[in-house]
């Protein structure tokens, strides 16, 4: 059951068509082994000391194919669990919602991450600058910018949250507000 608003019948057919076959070709790698590297070597080295040993090895080998074959029925092919599961999640991944509570999604879609906010010059001082700014009310999360540095000073400018513009002077790590210009 998928919430169908919006979404056109024939792209819906395409995806699901596109889902299945994915999932139906999907193969599993168990992770249980039936044989083991110990068993290997002495196979082969029982048929490097008696040559006659390569028929027996060859007889051996043919056996554990069949052991393993019979291991997996479906050819390595996934359960028809996995399978559903497999196309649940490719249907998701495709934006499809799933309406069916007895299905279990696990695919989460990417958080769409947020642009970074612009690059500014900054100085020694602009930690100070920043604290000074909140302190005053200026701005809840302040970001003062370089504006002007010299021998032991540096000038910031902070945008506030009312829209004023609050003019800082930091020398040697004490800031205070500058009076604005043309006062």
């Amino acid at each position: 059951m998928v919430d169908m608003e919006g979404v056109r019948a024939e792209a819906f057919a395409k995806d699901v068509e596109t889902c299945r076959a994915v999932a139906s070709s999907m193969r599993v790698q168990r992770t249980r082994t039936y044989g083991s590297d110990t068993s290997d070597v002495i196979v082969i080295g029982v048929a490097m000391v008696f040559p006659a040993a390569v028929a027996g090895a060859a007889l051996i080998g043919g056996i554990a194919t069949a052991v393993y074959d019979e291991a997996y029925p479906n050819g390595g092919h996934a359960d028809p669990k996995t399978q559903q599961w497999a196309l649940v999640d490719c249907m998701a991944r495709k934006g499809y919602k799933n309406m069916d509570p007895n299905v279990t999604v696990t695919y989460v879609a990417a958080t769409p991450i947020e642009p970074p906010l612009p690059t500014r010059k900054t100085g020694l001082d602009t930690y100070v600058a920043e604290r000074l700014a909140k302190a005053t009310n200026c701005s809840a999360e302040p970001r003062a910018v370089l504006e002007e540095k010299g021998p032991g000073f540096e000038r910031y400018r902070v945008q506030c949250s009312d829209g004023q513009t609050l003019a800082l002077r930091c020398e040697f790590g004490n800031c205070s507000k500058e009076a604005a210009a043309g006062n």
